[in-house]
């Protein structure tokens, strides 16, 4: 599991707003948003809403509504404070994993009591409307009784030790830790939703090695100057320590974020204080170094993560296609705003003229103009708001029509169309897991394993990559990254999964896992039809050699018994 605070850029926070959101709640005239949250509770197969279940911790109050209201009152007395008084916490679990209610509550109480906030007031709620189920916690900082404003010391390492410590008690899958990794924040989340490699990931993955060697070897500053100007990079002071950024300025990362080797007082401890470039290397030297940098394609360019999978031409076109899309959907939002700006200006002037008419009508009575006064007025307000409804909608057509497609929806896309270039990369950038399911197929060694579609099927193409096939007697069967699953176990699935697995692992040994159940029905259905696989388990295999010898002697047998026919001669 990964947890991840999430820290609102004004410092301050709205908890009726934030409680909302936990909540799914849409406003506060709900008339008990406990019913509101009974609504969105989702179903296994992500169908259902946002809310699996939602949970009130140290609150007086029993239904949200007035939990949100005690809070806000709670932060209310607090007036000497300035920081942020509420923390909001997200853990999210891989895909696949689904915790039970008592366990996930038990890594809220206990994340909560490692942070200090056992005593505090605060809402939680799970979420399913990603592929990955996660864990809303919005957190009074305010205690209930003292009203101090708790803020935890390097929370992150906290939350990341206690996270660790629970996986290990739940018996949920271990997840890369800060001790375990590289800690990119937001370069890693550039990478992890938009599909593009980060400056700084960059750096790691193409000068990290000679960076450390040259600094390793203490020969100056003028010889890192050198190496890093290769690559069209410059290393320079900024505030208090160093960044490592492109000759133009556009992007830059703190140098102690690609390796603490690299931090101010190291590079300075080894190399002497800090030396610019030398002047003649300054402005004709820099064009030199990029124009070369760039025509060996050394120089950092925005895009795909995966040039080993050919994402180049894919990017280009995704590129293409979201920029055409924008301007059009641009195009289309300018053209409705103009139109609804006309639209409520001839309104106005109409409701206008309408009660220019009524006051210059000499045969009215001053209370009877009141009274059309009020209907107009009251024309105008429905009028006005039938609009800007209908504005509303119109927007949302438009929004329709030129959605704003991500990198995964994109390539989730070509992939349903059958392109295998774009399924390939979409199951490569997903973190390798293994996932819980009833039964599944797969090999030691999947290097050699192909990519197949098959489109004649209909299949379904997952963001995460994972082909599903939906067969006619119920069965369902889930081509995933590192191997195929059958959650729904048929006649029709088992045969259609041993079929796919030959194809895709090209006739190596299948090891099967799952209950015996599944696993005799997968060697009873390889036997009987004749499919030319083997299996990993000795057992397995030698069940499969035995039902195939049998029966091909049972067939034998039908065949000498059948009476033979032919013309006879007499």
């Amino acid at each position: 599991m990964i947890s991840k605070r999430i820290d609102r850029q004004g410092k301050t926070s709205d908890f009726a707003r934030l409680g909302r959101y936990v909540l799914e709640a849409k406003d506060d005239h709900a008339e008990i948003l406990w019913t509101r949250t009974a609504e969105y509770v989702v179903d296994l197969n992500g169908s259902g809403e946002k809310v699996l279940w939602s949970r009130l911790s140290n609150c007086e109050a029993e239904i949200p509504i007035l939990a949100i209201a005690e809070i806000e009152a709670t932060q209310a007395q607090n007036t000497r404070s300035k920081v942020d008084k509420t923390y909001h916490c997200v853990i999210s679990f891989p895909e696949g994993e689904h915790p039970t209610r008592a366990q996930l509550e038990d890594i809220e109480d206990s994340l909560c009591e490692a942070l200090g906030f056992r005593e505090h007031q605060r809402i939680s709620a799970v979420h399913q409307d990603t592929d990955n189920i996660h864990l809303h916690l919005a957190i009074n900082k305010v205690h209930p009784k003292t009203l101090k404003v708790l803020e935890p010391y390097r929370d992150y390492y906290i939350r990341d030790k206690a996270c660790r410590a629970l996986e290990l008690k739940h018996g949920l899958l271990i997840d890369k830790g800060m001790g375990q990794g590289q800690r990119l924040n937001r370069a890693g989340d550039l990478e992890a939703h938009q599909g593009e490699q980060s400056l700084l990931s960059w750096i790691q993955d193409q000068v990290g090695e000679c960076l450390k060697q040259t600094v390793q070897d203490g020969t100056g500053w003028q010889d890192l100057h050198a190496l890093l100007a290769e690559y069209d990079l410059v290393i320079k002071p900024r505030g208090a320590g160093l960044v490592i950024g492109t000759q133009d300025g556009s992007l830059h990362v703190k140098a102690s974020s690609v390796d603490r080797s690299f931090s101010f007082k190291a590079l300075t401890d080894r190399l002497g204080p800090y030396q610019a470039p030398m002047q003649q290397d300054s402005e004709q030297a820099q064009k030199k170094n990029m124009k070369q940098s760039q025509s060996e394609g050394k120089n950092y360019q925005r895009g795909s993560r995966q040039p080993q999978l050919q994402a180049g031409s894919l990017w280009g076109q995704y590129q293409s296609q979201k920029e055409q899309m924008s301007q059009e959907r641009a195009i289309a939002l300018t053209r409705l705003k103009m139109e609804q700006q006309l639209a409520r200006q001839t309104l106005l002037e109409e409701c206008a003229l309408r009660r220019a008419s009524v006051k210059a009508n000499p045969k009215l009575t001053p209370t009877t103009k009141r009274g059309v006064y009020q209907e107009l007025s009251k024309e105008r307000v429905e009028r006005l708001a039938q609009l800007r409804a209908l504005g509303s909608q119109q927007r949302d057509v438009i929004w329709q029509q030129y959605p704003k497609t991500g990198w995964d929806a994109w390539l989730t896309q070509q992939s349903s169309h059958g392109n295998l270039e774009a399924l390939k990369l979409l199951r490569g950038r997903q973190q390798a897991r293994w996932r819980f399911t009833t039964a599944l197929l797969t090999v030691a060694n999947l290097d050699d394993a192909k990519t197949l579609i098959r489109a004649d099927l209909k299949p379904t193409v997952r963001r995460n990559g994972d082909v599903l096939y939906r067969l006619k007697d119920g069965g369902r069967v889930e081509d995933a990254t590192q191997a195929i699953h059958v959650p729904e176990v048929t006649e029709a699935a088992t045969l259609f999964a041993l079929t796919l697995a030959d194809e895709r692992f090209q006739g190596k040994a299948l090891v099967v896992d799952g209950t015996n159940e599944f696993k005799v029905k997968v060697v009873e259905m390889a036997a009987i039809q004749g499919l030319n696989v083997r299996f990993a388990a000795p057992e397995l295999e030698q069940l499969r050699e035995r039902i195939t010898q049998g029966h091909g002697a049972e067939k034998k047998s039908k065949i000498e018994q059948s009476p033979k026919q032919g013309r006879h001669l007499l």
